[in-house]
């Protein structure tokens, strides 16, 4: 008897412990066949494992984040931990401290940025959300590739390149508030002298979204300006979007994201690691575009066309079809995406691909 009461108190004693503790995690695993900047296609396969490690104690949230993805060929260092934070409330204020990933606006100059030993703190007083980000700077994570030419016997390779960058210390204050249905948020940073408006909204059942970000001339570094504008609604079952994303002297850093349309032709760097990607979002000028997707028999049908500037000068056109279904828990893609105007020759070219992703 005194054995089973044991046993029913170990028990107890160790849901009680677990009641605050869960795991979360998503993955993917991808397959593309690359013609864009190639002669004739390369195969590309990636894969990405991404779990989430979180407990709780009243106000407080412990985060640690571990990642697991084939980047490194050689599985050396293929698994890290590269989030680890703390939440809390202290008093009126929220505070964030740790190694975590934070936004820019809508994204348009920076989505996603790893930072390493960084403070956020915010606080509302009335109708206003005050806040503060601060960072010391340090080496993160970074991934760069580079792609090996196809030659007459064998096919261009992509390799990717794990490594590091190093980020500057910075701290940016914020301000953000509802003003007549929209949310408008005010980032600025006096010692990298920029600027960040953002604001979103959703109007008679249209949506609008808008971010500026200027960058004063520093030292030896010119002005830099991004740009975008974001407008959707529904008609019917059809669900449209039109962008334009305007990055002057395509000065935006590797983390600018355009996401408005869903594309997976631009960003590289779009759901972890986008296959069928011809370059960084960064690295265009100038994006114009629109999509329209529906639901047909249980899979989504999007179609995408945009007018782009890639670097200064290049002005090329991308024509996309994007299949989405939900099957066995997951998410299953197949996409076709071509680009056409060209200046170079080789970019002329189909990315063709077909992704899985899952959430648990």
């Amino acid at each position: 008897m005194k054995k089973l009461i044991v046993a029913a108190v170990a028990a107890t004693m160790a849901s009680a412990s677990m009641a605050d503790i869960s795991i979360k995690g998503d993955a993917y695993i991808q397959y593309a066949d690359r013609g864009i900047g190639n002669n004739g296609s390369t195969t590309v396969n990636t894969k990405r494992v991404n779990l989430n490690v979180i407990g709780k104690s009243g106000a407080t949230t412990v985060v640690s984040s571990f990642r697991t993805d084939d980047n490194d060929a050689n599985r050396s260092g293929a698994s890290n931990l590269h989030q680890f934070y703390i939440t809390t409330k202290v008093g009126p204020i929220n505070v964030k401290a740790g190694d975590f990933y934070s936004t820019i606006g809508l994204g348009a100059w920076s989505k996603g940025e790893k930072s390493t030993d960084a403070l956020s703190l915010s606080t509302k007083v009335g109708p206003v959300t005050l806040g503060v980000y601060t960072t010391t700077g340090g080496e993160v994570d970074n991934l760069t590739t580079t792609t090996t030419p196809a030659t007459n016997t064998t096919p261009a390779v992509i390799v990717f390149h794990p490594g590091t960058k190093h980020i500057a210390s910075t701290t940016h204050v914020s301000i953000a508030a509802d003003i007549a249905g929209a949310k408008i948020k005010v980032i600025n940073n006096p010692k990298a002298k920029w600027t960040n408006l953002s604001a979103k909204g959703t109007f008679g059942g249209i949506s609008v979204a808008a971010e500026h970000h200027k960058q004063k001339a520093v030292g030896t570094n010119a002005e830099e300006k991004v740009t975008l504008l974001h407008v959707g609604g529904k008609v019917g079952t059809v669900k449209w979007d039109v962008a334009q994303y305007k990055n002057k002297d395509a000065a935006a850093g590797s983390n600018a994201k355009f996401s408005p349309l869903g594309s997976m032709l631009v960003g590289t760097k779009a759901r972890g690691i986008t296959a069928t990607a011809a370059a960084d979002t960064g690295q265009f000028s100038k994006i114009l575009g629109a999509s329209i997707s529906t639901k047909v028999a249980g899979s989504t049908i999007k179609a995408i066309y945009t007018k782009n500037t890639h670097g200064a000068a290049d002005k090329l056109t991308g024509v996309e079809l994007i299949f989405t279904r939900a099957v066995i828990g997951g998410k299953l893609i197949a996409n076709l995406a071509k680009i056409s105007g060209s200046d170079t020759d080789i970019h002329n070219a189909t990315n063709r691909g077909v992704r899985f992703d899952v959430k648990f």
